[in-house]
């Protein structure tokens, strides 16, 4: 006997046995696995030499802006001689591995998008356009196989990752975006408005004493506020609008702020740009919220040393619901706007000076409970933050950034 499709609230009739299958994937995605290591895989070279990024700035202003945000965001900005696992981009990316291929598409055409060699590769050059479409292709192979399936919910989670930094990066070139499920569109916007300073190149974590680790030193209050804003009001065009997503952020040895945990929810952004909403940090549980998180994370303390740092950032959500009322692509959508998240604490994390890795290695059910998450919701992502305490040689690609266009 069939089983009669679950209730909805918008008129999608979603079979149970589809909401129990994207459950059971949520489940199977945690908590953290234990690949074997195969060493980081890189991206296929370009099978042919491709046509420069920089020869966008030939369409005008729009091509030259979009030139200038693909170089920003996709390309390489910093790499350490001493890091296995290189090159460093505005995004982050589990070993390196780079799960997301963007390709460029105007009308049918398509070019690849060398990440490295800040080329298109593809038919010929591109045309003038006024509109472009970044198609977002997962490429969750690139992991060892020793990820299963979880390989898949990463390549949703660093696709929200590059959807967030694009969408912060736009409005500083006069772009607007518009994201959805496999990409973004491009567009002219407004003239430049916010010209965001590239981040500094020196902000890693390390291989510290004790693997990755914190400066024991307190963390001043106004890093810790500066990335509880930037999680409450997310940028244009980010997936994070239109989520669903809860927050908790985890404080400790933080100056004028008690440890504990901290309220961050429900994620809506501001109406107006000169309104001063109240602030958005509000203490729910006082205790040793840090050490919780430590107790829940799978790599022990000579790995990475997660009681010792400042805050961490707990996105869940309720998943059964979303896919009750919108079908099993809400669970993907859902992991797209977390990455996204995370990407918006990691650049408010980065102009402080401050490094911000996010992980999937947990107990869930144990780190749900300590911060009193409700019941029906799952952890989605999590995000570790501290300044970094360790520094060594590393090579600042920045400033090809700044002159790829010119």
């Amino acid at each position: 006997m069939a089983e009669s499709p679950a209730p909805s609230a918008d008129g999608i009739d979603v079979p149970a046995d589809s909401i129990a299958a994207v459950l059971a994937t949520v489940y199977e995605h945690g908590p953290g696995k234990g690949p074997h290591s195969e060493g980081p895989v890189r991206p296929e070279p370009p099978a042919v030499p491709g046509t420069p990024l920089s020869s966008l700035a030939a369409w005008g202003d729009f091509g030259a802006a979009l030139a200038r945000l693909l170089t920003d965001v996709l390309t390489p900005t910093r790499w350490e001689p001493h890091n296995p696992f290189n090159d460093h981009r505005a995004y982050p990316s589990p070993r390196a591995a780079y799960l997301i291929e963007p390709w460029l598409r105007i009308g049918i055409s398509a070019w690849r998008v060398d990440l490295v060699r800040r080329t298109l590769a593809g038919p010929g050059s591109p045309r003038p356009a006024r509109r472009v479409r970044l198609d977002l292709r997962r490429r969750p192979d690139r992991l060892p196989a020793g990820y299963g399936s979880l390989a898949e919910a990463l390549a949703e989670l660093e696709a929200g990752h590059l959807m967030g930094a694009l969408a912060e990066r736009a409005p500083g070139h006069g772009l607007t975006l518009v994201p959805d499920p496999a990409g973004v569109t491009i567009a002219p916007g407004a003239s430049a408005v916010v010209a965001l300073p590239l981040l500094p190149s020196w902000r890693s974590a390390g291989l510290g004493p004790r693997g990755v680790s914190a400066d024991p030193r307190p963390l001043p209050e106004s890093a810790a506020r500066a990335i509880a804003e930037a999680l409450t009001d997310p940028p244009p065009g980010s997936p994070v609008a239109t989520s669903r997503l809860r927050v908790r952020l985890a404080l400790r040895n933080v100056t004028g702020l008690p440890d504990g945990w901290y309220a961050l929810s429900p994620l809506e952004p501001r109406r107006c740009d000169d309104c001063h909403p109240p602030s958005p940090l509000e203490v729910r549980q006082p205790g040793a919220a840090m050490a919780a998180v430590q107790a829940a994370f799978t790599y022990p303390p000579e790995q990475i040393h997660v009681g010792g740092m400042n805050l961490a950032v707990l996105i869940t959500a309720d998943v059964g619901r979303a896919v009750r009322e919108e079908g099993p692509q809400a669970y993907p959508a859902l992991l797209r706007a977390a990455g996204a998240l995370a990407q918006h604490a990691c650049t408010a994390a980065a102009v402080q000076g401050l490094f911000c890795r996010p992980v999937r290695s947990v107990r869930e059910a144990s780190l749900e409970a300590a911060a009193g998450a409700p019941a029906a919701h799952d952890l989605l992502y999590l995000a570790l933050v501290g300044r970094p305490r360790f520094a060594s040689l590393s090579y600042d690609l920045t400033p090809l950034a700044r002159d790829a266009t010119s």
